[in-house]
């Protein structure tokens, strides 16, 4: 047993020492000693629990509030839970309870990756301080091509930068809401393997769809070989069709001489017809004219009659005998000429029916 507890006293001696060197470099305001962990200090190592956590990060809600039991176990408790979601570090509760030099192994896993993180800042701004470039008006480039490449990607990096910073602000808070939720392990390894169960079965059906269309386009290699074969033949066929000449070529040829003949024959008989129609047109028009001419002629006679033959009714004149029969053989002739006269609209509609014929 007192071998045993000189192991663990030994062990922990070297964590405590290399906690302390840590914990300095990292600027731990208070002064740590060996000797403050020989017994049981929670307060302590609350306030070194609470300061890493703010150096890990600031927006880290934590109860402070350590008077009692219950009040310690919910303070370690709501510490483990941020730490394993934020910096997935698992902390042992029991030996942060004891508050002795166990406790410094649990302490010692968030200050050395802080220390860690630190060491890099540091290693990264020497090489920074160290890196030196002469670019000033003396200096003469020996490989132009890279220059202008290096240019090329500082305006793509710079530009890819500013719409990084522009988002960060929206992708701070939302990372922030992220990881400030209590994740349970055995939900989250469950979800996960949901999500891989889904991407596989998504990549199976991927592959039967990759498989589909390598089938499909086979198929589809086969329709255009065939249509292909089918193309040529029928040109070959279209070919040989165009050498051969047909056998009614002859009496096809003497029937288009036939009808390139007859059609000029019906022009030149259209025309002539369109021609005497409308000479007879104006024959008509013209005897219309005479008709209206000689019927007004005998309404005027008619009329002079008429007043002829008041007044002898009357007695204020004497019946001229030779007038009136002279008169009324004018009439005669006249209305007789009427009847026998042709009519246009007839000889028209005979006209439009021989052109029709």
């Amino acid at each position: 047993l007192g071998a045993t507890w000189g192991r663990r006293r030994r062990m922990s001696y070297r964590e405590l020492r290399n906690f302390k060197e840590i914990m300095a470099t990292l600027g731990y305001p208070r002064l740590i000693s060996i000797e403050n962990f020989k017994v049981p200090h929670f307060e302590l190592v609350a306030d070194i629990l609470i300061w890493l956590c703010q150096r890990y990060d600031k927006n880290m809600d934590i109860l402070d509030e350590i008077t009692t039991e219950q009040d310690r176990v919910v303070f370690l408790k709501a510490v483990a839970e941020q730490l394993l979601v934020k910096a997935r570090i698992k902390l042992n509760l029991k030996n942060l309870y004891s508050a002795n030099g166990f406790a410094v192994r649990e302490l010692l896993k968030l200050a050395s990756m802080l220390h860690a993180g630190h060491r890099d800042a540091k290693a990264d701004d020497g090489d920074e301080a160290a890196y030196t470039a002469d670019i000033g008006p003396g200096h003469k480039f020996a490989d132009l091509k890279l220059t202008r490449g290096l240019a090329t990607d500082i305006t793509k990096y710079g530009g890819g930068c500013n719409e990084l910073l522009g988002s960060h602000a929206e992708t701070k808070e939302m990372a922030a809401r992220a990881l400030g939720k209590n994740f349970d392990v055995d939900t989250l390894s469950k979800h996960l393997h949901r999500m891989v169960e889904s991407v596989t079965e998504q990549t199976e059906q991927m592959d039967r769809m990759l498989g589909n269309v390598g089938q499909d386009e086979q198929n589809l290699q086969l329709k255009i070989d065939k249509k292909k074969s089918e193309l040529d033949r029928h040109q070959k066929r279209l070919q040989s069709l165009q050498t051969v000449r047909p056998a009614f070529m002859d009496e096809y040829e003497r029937l288009e001489a036939d009808l390139t003949s007859q059609y000029a024959l019906y022009v030149q008989s259209w025309r002539n017809l369109s021609y005497l129609e409308n000479e007879l047109d104006v024959i008509n028009s013209q005897e219309q004219d005479k008709i209206a001419e000689n019927d007004r002629q005998l309404k005027h006679m008619q009329k002079r009659l008429r007043e002829e033959e008041l007044r002898i009714l009357r007695g204020q004149a004497q019946v001229d005998e030779q007038a009136l029969d002279d008169a009324l053989l004018a009439a005669d002739d006249g209305g007789a000429r009427s009847l026998q006269r042709p009519g246009a609209a007839t000889t028209r509609g005979r006209g439009g029916g021989g052109g029709g014929g």
